[in-house]
């Protein structure tokens, strides 16, 4: 069941403004690994970076909560739960005191139950509901917006003990397969509860299916499969939210979803730019996952290109976009080298034992600190060769190893892996950047970061494994400073990137160092 395809011009978009928001993307480096437009629902532009596509899944991040909200939308229609209905109905054995009874699904949903729970904390084997309720207060129940994302592990939490199911299998015959969308993953906690707020994992076109549900306010093909009173409610402003930050999170809140700057419009976000757009008055849709914190500046390209999508169509740029779109390209370049087949003998199949910290996973930190099962501490790497001089890298995570072959010709190479528990498909690349120095990528095709490996053989008694990803901390560092809705001056700015930031970097991925 996939989305019909068509032309901008026949569906009154204007290619131009298209051509100048994708231009925009990649001199301003906003990182877009996929996209689509949806107009009247067709799909008029899309296009991705190399090694993503539109049809392979993506993690989510925070988007996750908008499918949550959805699924709460189906308990509240089917009279299972109420908004009204305090969090202790249904885990009142965690509340013996009654501390947390004034809090509602309602504060849950709309961001209001006052509590504020670190994503960092390592939540391997421990009690999720438990942390929730034990969680200090910071403002009462209803009082103020804050974004806390265990309130929507909560509600996932809710469903699927009122129905007995997972929230994947509960959703799948309302949601997932009346749109034609395959059952996906969800990350879960140890009693099978879905986090909710992250780790549900969607391809670019089954969240167009979905935000474009969304638009014909809950209709598919003539059929109502989302509530339409929820739909409205859902997307329609509920709560205020932060009165500073970046523009797109100061508008309001519903159940899940967010209010924008541009008139008749809300979103869905993820962290990194993983969003899905409604233009309610246009009958248009937009959804995009990104590799890159910089949600002020695709804001602002966005808001642009929307000043001019709807205009009278510039014909002269239909070729043009489509040259651009199927030109995007892989999204990391290494040069071509000669490789250096000394080292490669000397080091084949040979343990490089490591120390390493729980942070150093091939997962990216923003992923690896609030997995249910272990990564990390990876303590070996493995370099070798077959036969046919193909290069593989093996290394040792957790429970788990895997190998993956790297590409010498500048052209990733897919390898299956298990991350975490979770299928997934890691696409590397490698060459001999120095005569000395390997530098391998690393792309988990589910996430949409890079991890950079350096391993540096300059001295053979002191060998280091270089290590870093992309987006960096640096950058998750400022997000979050701007999505809070707290306004640094420059010279904190600044210092928080050339100081502060990188001895956190350090900490947080530590390169690898060879026993």
């Amino acid at each position: 069941m996939k989305l019909k395809r068509g032309d901008c011009v026949k569906q009154g978009i204007n290619p131009k403004a298209v051509y100048d928001f994708v231009k925009r993307c990649e001199a301003e480096d906003l990182g877009i690994n996929t996209f689509m437009l949806i107009k009247d629902g067709v799909v008029v532009a899309e296009g991705y970076h190399s090694p993503y596509t539109n049809e392979g899944k993506h993690v989510m991040y925070s988007l996750s909560k908008s499918i949550t909200a959805i699924a709460l939308g189906y308990a509240v229609d089917e009279g299972r739960v109420s908004l009204e209905d305090s969090v202790c109905k249904y885990f009142g054995e965690y509340d013996r005191r009654g501390r947390n009874e004034k809090i509602t699904v309602r504060h849950l949903v709309t961001m209001t139950a006052g509590k504020m729970i670190g994503m960092a904390s390592d939540r391997k084997d421990r009690d999720w509901i438990k942390i929730f309720f034990d969680a200090p207060f910071f403002f009462k129940p209803g009082k103020h917006f804050l974004y806390t994302n265990d309130n929507f592990y909560v509600l996932s939490a809710i469903i699927s003990k009122v129905y007995g199911q997972t929230l994947v299998d509960f959703l799948y015959p309302r949601l997932f397969e009346p749109l034609g969308i395959d059952k996906p993953d969800w990350e879960v906690d140890k009693f099978g509860y879905a986090a909710g707020g992250w780790g549900l994992y969607l391809s670019t076109e089954d969240l167009s299916k979905i935000m474009l549900c969304y638009s014909q306010y809950g209709k598919w093909e003539g059929k109502q499969v989302i509530p339409e009173e929820w739909v409205r409610e859902s997307s329609a402003y509920q709560v205020p939210t932060n009165k500073k930050g970046q523009i797109d999170v100061t508008k309001g809140y519903g159940y899940g979803f967010w209010r924008l700057s541009r008139e008749n419009s809300y979103r869905a976000y993820g962290l990194h730019g993983q969003m899905g757009y409604v233009f309610e008055d246009k009958n248009t849709v937009l959804a995009m996952t990104c590799g890159i914190s910089k949600d002020m500046y695709m804001s602002d390209a966005i808001n642009e290109m929307c000043k001019t999508l709807w205009d009278e169509p510039d014909k002269s740029y239909s070729g043009k976009l489509k040259e651009l779109l199927s030109s995007l390209g892989d999204m990391d370049d290494l040069p071509k080298t000669i490789r250096n087949r000394k080292l490669e003998l000397d080091y084949n199949q040979k343990a490089l034992m490591t120390r390493s910290s729980s942070f150093a996973s091939m997962l990216p930190a923003t992923m690896s600190t609030v997995m249910h099962h272990n990564v990390g501490r990876i303590d070996r790497f493995i370099l070798s060769l077959d036969s046919d001089n193909n290069y593989y890298m093996a290394w040792k995570e957790g429970d788990y190893v895997n190998k993956v072959k790297l590409g010498m010709e500048n052209r990733y190479e897919a390898t299956p892996v298990n991350l975490a528990g979770i299928r997934m498909t890691a696409y590397t690349k490698a060459a001999w950047t120095q005569e000395k120095e390997l530098t391998v990528l690393v792309r988990i095709g589910e996430t949409c970061c890079v991890r950079r490996l350096v391993f540096d053989f300059t001295n053979k008694n002191h060998i280091i494994i270089k290590n870093d990803s992309y987006p960096d901390l640096p950058q998750l560092a400022a997000h979050y400073v701007n999505f809070s809705g707290i306004i640094l001056p420059k010279s904190l700015e600044r210092l928080l990137e050339k100081h502060i930031a990188p001895a956190v970097l350090l900490l947080g991925e530590p390169d690898f160092k060879i026993k």
